[in-house]
């Protein structure tokens, strides 16, 4: 068999292909490398806390898992990449999009119903209060547009990327052959490249086009893997050439100047699901990521903000890290179920959302 043969092969669109297992396994990744980024290395430590028992290298590591914003922008696009539409209207697109942004803001909007109590309950001079704000900024909060709480500013770029992003990705998908398609993408996330070097870009907004790529690149790879079989060898090279541009272009210009962080974001989409599978610790990995949306929802406002300075008086950093970890679980799944019985219907809507 030839290699441009190969092109062709279930083999290649196996490799483009993440499965349920796969996506749950890496928010299940994505959600730990958060809250160890978190607890080890966003803010600083209070005096006298221990880090021997894990290094101090360790917590100058911190920064390299904020790849946790990647991986899960992409699987967002992975995840609306294989979405169809009876309609390609651009209307009928913002509308699917909508859908898949509004399955995440009912749990959204349950944490921040808990987070307005535990506020309420315990105030913080550093935190902004509901109560405070003018309406339009607190219309804002509520549609998750604007963030309550520092760390959940990635609610509005979900928002961006389901309900702006997605429709002209899935436009340009349905009007266009493949692998124009693919060269039409490409151009798509090197303009938002060129995007991040603007000065001028609003407020949370100027976050945005460093990461919104890698939701491109999660579209990309599902668009492909779902049409691969049918295209020549000629276009299958023509497609994955485009592909692969796509994937230099996030580590030359994307969402950190160190290089070393889009080399570690690639091994992960690509490799920790099979090595995570041959250590046998896919249950806990698949655990995480079934909880991660609630997870990043409450792990911060509750366990950082509000009891971090309890948590941190055991004067070992790791330990604070492990029971950030559990109880943030914990309250998820503690959550999920209230969630359930609120909306009896779709039960399994958080572990499909991120």
């Amino acid at each position: 068999m030839s290699f441009f043969s190969a092109l062709t092969v279930p083999g290649l669109q196996q490799h483009l292909s993440f499965s349920r297992e796969d996506s749950a396994i890496l928010k299940g990744y994505g959600i730990l490398f958060m809250i160890f980024h978190h607890v080890f290395g966003l803010y600083a430590l209070p005096a006298g806390v221990d880090t021997a028992w894990i290094a101090p290298q360790l917590t100058k590591a911190a920064p390299i898992f904020k790849i946790c914003v990647p991986i899960f922008i992409f699987i967002t696009g992975y995840a609306m990449g294989w979405k169809t539409n009876s309609s390609p209207t651009f209307g009928s697109l913002i509308k699917t999009g909508f859908s898949h942004y509004f399955k995440f803001w009912k749990i959204y909007f349950l944490c921040l119903l808990l987070a307005i109590l535990v506020s309420w309950a315990f105030p913080l001079p550093i935190l902004p209060s509901v109560a405070d704000m003018g309406w339009k900024n607190g219309l804002l909060v509520v549609t998750g547009l604007r963030p309550c709480y520092p760390d959940w500013w990635y609610m509005a770029l979900f928002a961006a990327a389901t309900m702006a992003l997605y429709p002209i990705c899935a436009w340009i998908t349905h009007h266009i052959a493949p692998v124009p398609s693919m060269a039409a993408l490409l151009g798509v996330s090197l303009l938002f490249q060129s995007a991040a070097h603007i000065p001028s870009l609003p407020g949370i907004a100027s976050s945005f086009p460093p990461f919104l790529p890698c939701f491109i690149l999660g579209y990309m790879c599902a668009f492909l893997a779902s049409r691969l079989s049918a295209l020549s060898i000629s276009h299958s090279l023509g497609a994955i050439l485009l592909l692969a541009l796509e994937i230099l272009s996030i580590h030359l210009f994307s969402f950190s100047k160190a290089k070393t962080l889009t080399v570690i974001f690639l091994f992960t989409l690509w490799c920790l699901p099979w090595i995570t599978r041959k250590l046998r610790l896919t249950p806990l990995l698949t655990l995480l990521g079934t909880y991660s949306a609630l997870m990043w929802l409450n792990h911060r406002f509750i366990f950082g903000y509000h009891f971090s300075w309890d948590l941190y008086g055991t004067q070992s950093i790791s330990v604070v890290f492990i029971v950030t970890l559990v109880s943030s679980l914990l309250l998820a799944m503690a959550m999920q179920k209230l969630f359930n019985r609120m909306i009896p219907s779709n039960p399994q809507t958080q572990s499909k959302t991120l």
